[in-house]
This record gives C-alpha cells, sequence and structure tokens, in this order.
C-alpha cells in the first residue's frame, strides 16, 4: 500500500493551464477544480484561495481533489510504487509551503482558444473557429501572459483545446514572438493535429526554433478510414502523413503521438503504434488514454465508447488488443491507467 503522505507533485506549484474565464493547475480531467478568471485577475490568481487549497491537499497526503486513476504518474505510483515526472519524495521537493514566491507560474498552459479545423466527436460537435471579438480576447490574454508571468515563465505550452497553428491568435504569437519578453523561457510546448505543421508554416516562425524541441501530435487512429470518418472529421491522411514525415525531419525534436482510445479505434492500437515507431524511426512516445466526455456524449452514448469497462460488450476483444502493446517498454507511461492499482489487473 503506497503511502501519499511521503510525496508530493509539483504541478500545481509551478502550473497554470488558461481557458476562456477559468483556469486550472493540473489537467482538467486529472484535477477538475477551476479557477474563476473572471473574478480573480491574472495577476492574482497563482497564489488565489482556490489554488491554495489544492496545494494543500498535496502537502497533507490526500491528494483529494486528483483523480488518481485518469492522471499517469498517480496510477504507475499507487500501481507500481513507482515516482515519476512530477511526483517525488516529499523529502526531495522544494515546495513545502502553499504560497508560492514570486506569484507566478514556471509552466503556463495556453488553452484560451478552442479554434481548429477539425471537428473530433471526442471533443465538440462543430467546428469552433473564433470570430473578430474572440481573437480579440485571446491577443489580450496573450498582453497578460506578457505583462504579469513573461519574466519568470519557462516553459509555455500551446495549446491543449485547440490547433496552435490554425488559431489566429496564436498563429500570429509565433510567428512574431519577442524572445526579449521571456529572459528565462526555456522551451514553447506545441500541442497539434498536425494539418497545418508544414514547411511553409514552419519556417514562418523561426523566432520560436530554438524553444521548439517537444510537441504532442493527436491522431487517433491507425488507418485512413478511422482517421477521416471515425475520430478526426475533416482530417485527410495523406496530408497528415507528409506533415508527420516533415516534423520528422526537425532537429532535436521530441514528439508524443497521442491515441485516445473509445470503441472506434481500439482495434487500430497496436497499427498506430508501429506507424509511429515507421515514421519517427523510434524517436517517439506513443500516448495511449482513456477518451473523456467533455460534454460531446450523453451518458449512453458515452458507455458504449469504454471499450475498457469490463461490462463493455468488447470489453475481451479490448483485452486482446491491450495485451499486445503493454508488453512494450517504450510505451509511455500512461497505460496503467488501464490498470487496477489493487490487483495489477485491466480494467
Amino acid at each position: 500500500m503506497v503511502d501519499l503522505k511521503k510525496y508530493n507533485c509539483s504541478v500545481p506549484f509551478t502550473s497554470l493551464e488558461i481557458h476562456n474565464n477559468v483556469g486550472f493547475v493540473c489537467c482538467p480531467s486529472w484535477l477538475p477544480n477551476e479557477i474563476k478568471l473572471n473574478e480573480i485577475p491574472l495577476k492574482d490568481a497563482f497564489n488565489s484561495e482556490p489554488i491554495l487549497d489544492i496545494r494543500n491537499s498535496i502537502l497533507d497526503g490526500s491528494f483529494k481533489y486528483c483523480n488518481k486513476e485518469l492522471c499517469p504518474y498517480l496510477s504507475k505510483l499507487l500501481t507500481d510504487n513507482i515516482a515519476s515526472g512530477p511526483i517525488t519524495l516529499k523529502s526531495n521537493s522544494k515546495h513545502t509551503t502553499s504560497i508560492v514566491e514570486p506569484n507566478t507560474p514556471t509552466n503556463v498552459i495556453m488553452n484560451f482558444d478552442r479554434t481548429c479545423n477539425y471537428k473530433c466527436p471526442s471533443c465538440r460537435v462543430d467546428l469552433i473557429v473564433e470570430d473578430s471579438k474572440g481573437i480579440r480576447r485571446v491577443e489580450k490574454t496573450i498582453e497578460d501572459i506578457d505583462k504579469y508571468y513573461s519574466q519568470h515563465v519557462k516553459t509555455l505550452y500551446i495549446t491543449g483545446s485547440g490547433d496552435p497553428f490554425v488559431s489566429v491568435g496564436f498563429r500570429n504569437y509565433l510567428r512574431n514572438f519577442n524572445p526579449k519578453k521571456y529572459p528565462n523561457l526555456k522551451s514553447i510546448h506545441l500541442h497539434t493535429n498536425a494539418s497545418m505543421w508544414n514547411k511553409e508554416m514552419w519556417d514562418s516562425m523561426s523566432n520560436v526554433h530554438k524553444y521548439v524541441h517537444t510537441c504532442e501530435i493527436s491522431i487517433d487512429a491507425g488507418t485512413k478510414d478511422t482517421y477521416e470518418n471515425k475520430t478526426r472529421l475533416g482530417g485527410n491522411w495523406e496530408n497528415l502523413m507528409n506533415n508527420l514525415k516533415f516534423i520528422s525531419t526537425l532537429p532535436n525534436m521530441n514528439v508524443k503521438a497521442s491515441f485516445v482510445v473509445q470503441d472506434s479505434n481500439y482495434m487500430e492500437m497496436e497499427t498506430f503504434y508501429n506507424l509511429m515507431y515507421s515514421i519517427f524511426d523510434n524517436k517517439v512516445n506513443v500516448f495511449f488514454g482513456k477518451i473523456t466526455n467533455w460534454g460531446t456524449f450523453s451518458e449512453g452514448e458515452f458507455k458504449l465508447k469504454q471499450v475498457w469497462d469490463t461490462e463493455h460488450p468488447e470489453h475481451q476483444l479490448f483485452k486482446k488488443e491491450f495485451n499486445k502493446i503493454w508488453k512494450n517498454t517504450n510505451l509511455f507511461h500512461n497505460l496503467y491507467e488501464f490498470i487496477d492499482s489493487t490487483n495489477k489487473t485491466l480494467i
């Protein structure tokens, strides 16, 4: 039995994920408590009462706000007693009080533009594209980040809810990026569907090249049919393959290729894994995660998506496919979220 009181997680002490009018100190599906940024100004948000409460739950060892099943780091700790990523022994952590000084995050996740050229069923039911008013809101939030956080930020993440190359606000931000505003910046992490990440687009963003050495590419399929007709509606498989091959040529680029597991694609988990390793010549993290209901499915519809549920009619088929990749030690650690931490069996 793992004693969580012996461990600390650095994320709520270092990170702020900014959405439209709300903020989070971790991935919302792992720790859903929100900070209302329409009530608490961005300059005061990082040491606000809601965030202090979350940090105290880490310090007291309860981790009571964390989803211990979905968080891959907690899942791995509780399953195999292995601390990884942001989780360390409390004795090795520098975070001992809930107040963080200076009052700024070192990691800023910019999720406040949902503009995307895809309408993936796991994310949305229609295309979402910001109008001129929305673009101005995005630009104003970027200005506030520049004003209040830029001096101490070490990592920028763009974006987890839209696409950085499709968003007008983020695209202009990357094209006109001013490194002098971010003296401590080490990296910019891009989360994208890669549909517009080609050589021409990349060449227009030369100011950020030295900072972008990690990215996550959401794909969710191992074949053209599943990609275009089931999981990534609006996508073009050939265009994706061409762009992935271009990205594979970028020096020192650490790629995470992600696959949201659901009823429409689980039979392609091994195919996807092999495809990514062939394109990126084994220099890739392949990430499998459970689908989350962001409000696009009814309760009944979402239940049918959850093939890892032991009561799902296709669960035995899923177990067979899962076991093909579970034995592969190259896979990113979040496969642990599919494993029951009490008896280490598939859930």
